[in-house]
């Protein structure tokens, strides 16, 4: 773990499928349109974007990321905005926030569940908050009601601590109190985040590949010579810089595997790291060169 009490903001990254409400969670959340939302079948977020704003006295940083569990982008683009998802992430998650939507839970649904449960490891949970979307579908019911309807649900909520919020991006905007007002569960989920970096003593969620993207960045950010440049502005320019480099050094890895190494699961990290290591290590930018010495195909 690494601790984030040496940065000022808490990094959220959203998680979730396509058409459940990630791009408009993460406007609530910022109260502001940062992120682009309508209803499609297709993915909206064709890339990763960033926000911040100081919400209820925190500087918060919203990371919301392409549809990782079922999307209509070609494969080379999901792999582009995966890298740039554990760039922007780096040097790593304060809270995953999986994001689900009110509403029946048909097989389509469920798998989705099972996706998420099979694509992080352990370790993401005890970093995981579950927020689900359109509570105005609660019909009276509280969040909690709901996800006992379902063994899946409610164990997926069971993993992630018993951590579950609800809001309403289109029918609670003006409430200012009660259970229908997303402020008042905006505060509450972000409560909830503040008590869980607590109990995890301010460490934020990393693994080797993070830690591996963490210290390029900070390598590029030495090579950058820019001398009316900010560090902010420093970094953001690195981040450009590694990306590149890594969309090439990763060109032999499948978007299942570059999705478990940035999720956690031990045999997807060790795959991908093995591979930048063996491409830094040999100085080589042909990744098909360093795919095949590292065993990842694609």
């Amino acid at each position: 773990m690494g601790a984030s009490d040496s940065l000022p903001e808490k990094r959220i990254v959203l998680l979730g499928k396509t058409g459940d409400g990630k791009s408009s969670a993460g406007n609530t959340i910022l109260k502001q349109q940062v992120f682009k939302s309508k209803a499609s079948p297709e993915s909206v977020t064709t890339e990763c974007v960033s926000g911040d704003r100081k919400v209820h006295g925190k500087k918060i940083t919203v990371i919301d990321t392409p549809g990782l569990f079922d999307t209509g982008l070609y494969e080379e683009a999901i792999k582009s905005e995966i890298i740039r998802s554990v760039i922007e992430s780096s040097p790593g998650p304060d809270m995953f926030t999986i994001v689900l939507k009110v509403g029946r839970y048909t097989g389509q649904e469920m798998e989705v569940v099972d996706k998420i449960v099979e694509y992080c490891g352990e370790d993401i949970f005890n970093h995981s908050v579950v927020l689900f979307t359109h509570g105005e579908q609660l019909e009276g019911q509280t969040i909690e009601e709901f996800v006992k309807m379902s063994p899946k649900l409610q164990e997926l909520v069971d993993k992630c601590g018993g951590r579950c919020h609800v809001i309403d991006s289109k029918y609670w905007r003006t409430h200012q109190t009660g259970y229908r007002s997303n402020r008042v569960q905006v505060k509450n989920l972000l409560e909830t985040i503040e008590q869980k970096l607590k109990d995890n003593q301010n460490a934020c969620y990393t693994n080797e590949l993070l830690q591996i993207v963490e210290e390029e960045i900070q390598d590029e950010m030495k090579n950058i010579n820019q001398v009316n440049m900010s560090p902010e502005e420093s970094r953001e320019e690195a981040k450009k810089i590694v990306q590149k480099k890594l969309l090439v050094k990763l060109a032999g890895v499948t978007t299942g595997i570059l999705t478990g190494a940035f999720l956690g699961i031990g045999v997807a990290v060790a795959s991908v790291v093995s591979l930048l290591k063996a491409a830094n290590d040999a100085g080589v930018i042909e990744a098909g060169t360093v795919a095949g010495a590292a065993g990842v195909t694609g």
